[in-house]
């Protein structure tokens, strides 16, 4: 009986890789969400040129790790969460604590959306700071972002709520018409 011997890595065996998305899929994609993410990523790091890297490697990662994408909700999803999840990354590394933030007057944030109501939503605590972006800015449902964030829906609303009430003091003030320094 003649065992068959193990393959030689140096032969020309081609070992070919699993490809679920079409490079026709990637541009696709690329171009339907980049702005959302840019906008996203913008919104967390404050950072143009951060927020930039941050999409390229969101679609870095979607073309090394060929995720299986159901639907066009789970590609959205999927992206997101990526991009969030990059944020997170690049807040806690050391470039972060070296870097200047993005200034709420910049020329390049005025142009890209002006308007006193995203520099309030921008004074918000960053965990109300994002839900009301996704909410009123990428017009995500509360579940898609109870879902998106790991969080109940019930959790989602009440933070929500209660950064709405924190906005109005913000562009309205109190009863007084004084405007809060402490949200």
């Amino acid at each position: 009986m003649e065992q068959k011997p193990y393959p030689n890595p140096r032969d020309s065996v081609r070992i070919e890789q699993k490809t679920y998305l079409d490079p026709r899929d990637i541009v696709r994609i690329v171009e339907t969400y980049s702005d959302m993410l840019l906008r996203i990523a913008i919104n967390r790091v404050r950072s143009i040129a951060e927020a930039e890297d941050i999409v390229q490697a969101v679609f870095l990662r979607l073309m090394t790790s060929q995720p299986r994408l159901k639907s066009a909700e789970h590609e959205r999803a999927w992206l997101i969460r990526t991009a969030i999840n990059l944020c997170l990354d690049f807040q806690k590394s050391a470039v972060r604590r070296t870097s200047v933030p993005l200034d709420a007057e910049s020329p390049a944030v005025q142009a890209e959306e002006t308007g006193e109501v995203l520099e309030a939503v921008w004074k918000l605590p960053e965990r109300d700071r994002y839900i009301v972006y996704l909410f009123y800015f990428e017009e995500m449902k509360v579940k898609e972002i109870a879902d998106l964030l790991n969080e109940q829906t019930g959790t989602i609303t009440s933070r929500l709520t209660r950064a709405r009430k924190k906005l109005k003091l913000l562009l309205k003030g109190d009863e007084y018409g004084t405007v809060s320094n402490r949200i």
